[in-house]
């Protein structure tokens, strides 16, 4: 099964990805897009938007809460995020 998976930012400046749902106005199965700092540059890392007490990618974001939705997502942070 295909799934729209979007990259946005909420109104409190966190970037998530998840499956974007238009009909119930929601992002489901949230992972947030951290940044962290290496020798290289930066490197992203996907964590489930509720860690530390949730470890697997859950919950749901009302599009409400939306600031932002990008334009594209990176194919690579699509495939990391199905993974």
């Amino acid at each position: 099964m295909a799934y729209d998976i979007r990259l946005a930012k909420l109104i409190d400046g966190e970037m998530v990805i998840g499956k974007w749902e238009p009909l119930e106005r929601k992002i489901k199965e949230v992972a947030i897009l951290q940044t962290v700092p290496t020798q290289q540059g930066v490197q992203m890392m996907l964590l489930p938007y509720g860690y530390p007490f949730e470890t697997e990618m859950g919950g749901e974001i009302s599009l409400d809460h939306v600031l932002y939705e990008y334009k594209a997502c990176p194919e690579e942070l699509k495939t990391k995020y199905l993974e």
